[in-house]
């Protein structure tokens, strides 16, 4: 299911295709569309450590308080009743709007929270370059990148209010990223290429002419010198390891998690016991996925019968029962992961990603990550690995 939003760029010399009026006009739509379940991966893998309340992404909490229009627009004065309810869901909602954005749009794959990588050492590996705060007040939120040596940073906002690029709210946006900088070995601040990606949503009480906005902006960093080179890779390394070790975590595998986290090895006794699964359909039979499921009660959503695995349906009278929902990573990139955990525990090589990705089924999503959220009788288990 998709939604549609209003769209502002500022500072882009080069129009991303994808949001280009025009093939081959340089100058951006005034609309784009957004994919729901993509929307709410994103805000999955952002807010959540293991389970969210509503696994399934075609019962997106959020999209409950959507009006069944065509634009994305909230039913009432939008999401809580409070200012501090409203202002926090705004905050998360703006966060997976940033990702999704620069996912789709900008082919930036890899997000890490600032929190994850602010003050400390980037790699056990790699002493001396580091991120540190330069002045007080908030931060971007991501450092994000697009592969191993090519890193940006990120601030995320949502809100109700208006917004816009002249206004002094966005002034302090942009001030952020003057608060981080990026420093080598021999402590020389490089500059960093960033995003501020806002969102202005829409409700039921405010007029038709208001409609739910996306503003986007590339600002950059202060610093003596660009991120290039081998430092860049160092903090590519970082953010990738940051952005699987929540996915891991997600997985059920805490010590895969931390040594991700930590740029660390895993040692050969530790063991990454995994169930592999393949997407009930023909047309995608062989793409495999390393993965499990969370079911909304204790009944197994599988059983086997002659042999063969079903989906397990314990009252086949009701239509409306709750269904489990399957969260897992393409196998071949999984294994890259652990591959990489038990020799140096840096991301020197471009991981795999997935290209072309198929649509499958609206409450279905698949990232470039390889990450695949969806609902859980679109899969089957097919078998077991130890790495």
């Amino acid at each position: 299911m998709d939604k549609v939003i209003k769209l502002g760029l500022n500072k882009y010399p080069t129009i991303p295709h994808t949001l280009r009026s025009a093939p081959k006009l340089n100058e951006p739509a005034q609309e784009i569309s957004v994919g729901l379940a993509q929307l709410f991966h994103h805000y999955y893998l952002d807010t959540y450590g293991r389970r969210p309340p509503s696994p399934d992404p075609t019962q997106f909490e959020h999209v409950r308080f959507l009006l069944p229009t065509s634009d994305f627009r909230f039913q009432g004065g939008g999401l809580g009743i409070s200012t501090a309810a409203r202002r926090s869901r705004s905050c998360e909602l703006g966060q997976a709007f940033c990702r999704w954005f620069l996912h789709e749009h900008l082919n930036i794959t890899y997000f890490a929270h600032m929190g994850d990588l602010l003050d400390r050492q980037l790699h056990r590996a790699f002493g001396g370059c580091s991120i540190s705060r330069v002045k007080s007040g908030d931060t971007p939120d991501y450092f994000c990148a697009e592969s191993v040596d090519r890193v940006f940073l990120a601030e995320a906002k949502g809100r109700y209010t208006s917004i816009g690029f002249a206004t002094k709210e966005f002034d302090g946006w942009r001030e952020q990223f003057n608060r981080v900088q990026v420093l080598d070995a021999a402590g020389i601040p490089h500059s960093v290429k960033g995003h501020v990606v806002a969102t202005r949503f829409a409700t039921e009480r405010d007029s038709a002419v208001v409609r739910t906005t996306l503003l986007a902006e590339d600002p950059q960093s202060p610093g003596e010198r660009p991120l290039d080179g081998e430092l860049a890779r160092v903090l590519g390394s970082a953010i990738i390891g940051s952005h699987y070790s929540r996915i891991a975590e997600k997985l059920d595998q805490p010590l895969l998690a931390a040594a991700l986290r930590n740029g660390i090895t895993l040692p050969p006794e530790i063991l990454v016991p995994v169930v592999v699964w393949e997407l009930a359909m023909p047309l995608f039979k062989g793409r495999r996925f390393v993965g499990g499921y969370f079911s909304p009660d204790d009944i197994p959503a599988f059983r086997v019968i002659d042999g063969k695995v079903v989906a397990n349906r314990n009252d086949p009278f009701r239509l409306d029962r709750p269904r489990a929902t399957f969260f897992g990573v393409e196998e071949k990139i999984f294994r890259q992961i652990v591959m990489v955990c038990r020799s140096t525990g840096r991301f020197d090589e471009q991981l795999n990603q997935l290209e072309n990705i198929e649509a499958i089924y609206s409450g279905i999503s698949m990232l470039r990550d390889g990450s695949i959220i969806g609902p859980a009788e679109f899969f089957l288990p097919v078998g077991t690995a130890t790495l």
